[in-house]
């Protein structure tokens, strides 16, 4: 069975355009996304770099209050050979060095008011492992960047946040 040139040239132009949808559909986003995703990985090494270590610090950080700095690692006990919080309030002139001790990759800093008063706290942790040094907070250039926190009075800052949602 023959098929006539009519039908043969509506089957290639119904294919082609199938083909079209595809690319753009399916692949065409995928090419965007690659490329989006490395230009931000060039343009902000601080996503990707170094990122064995993981910190969210407490927000907020009261007045008086006993808080816990808690890091985060995927990186295995036995690799690690030790770890460090480097810490310094306001009426500190040098960062001081504490040992901290991993629990299932949660290592964690006991932050005293009673111990350590402030108004202000600096801080960040580097840990060193067989593999090398991690740190962490980092910058966007890939930088060790210490923390700042103001510590802030709970009462007025409840007194502000209910004004806020009224």
């Amino acid at each position: 069975m023959k098929l006539n040139t009519k039908q043969n040239l509506s089957i290639n132009f119904y294919m082609n355009k199938i083909c079209i949808y595809i690319f753009i559909v399916l692949i065409y986003p995928l090419s965007i996304t690659a490329q989006v995703e490395k230009q931000v990985r060039d343009q902000n090494p601080g996503l990707f770099k170094n990122q064995r270590l993981f910190h969210s610090p407490p927000n907020p950080f009261f007045k008086n209050r006993k808080h816990n700095i808690d890091f985060i690692t995927d990186i295995s006990t036995d690799s690690i050979i030790s770890s460090s919080l480097f810490f310094k309030t306001n009426f500190m002139e040098h960062y001081r060095e504490f040992a901290i001790k991993s629990e299932h990759g949660l290592f964690r800093f006991n932050y005293d008011p009673k111990i350590f008063p402030a108004t202000h706290l600096e801080y960040y942790f580097i840990m060193k492992t067989k593999n090398g040094l991690f740190g962490s907070p980092i910058d966007d250039n890939g930088n060790l960047s210490p923390i700042k926190k103001l510590l802030i009075d709970p009462i007025q800052y409840y007194k502000q946040k209910s004004r806020l949602n009224q």
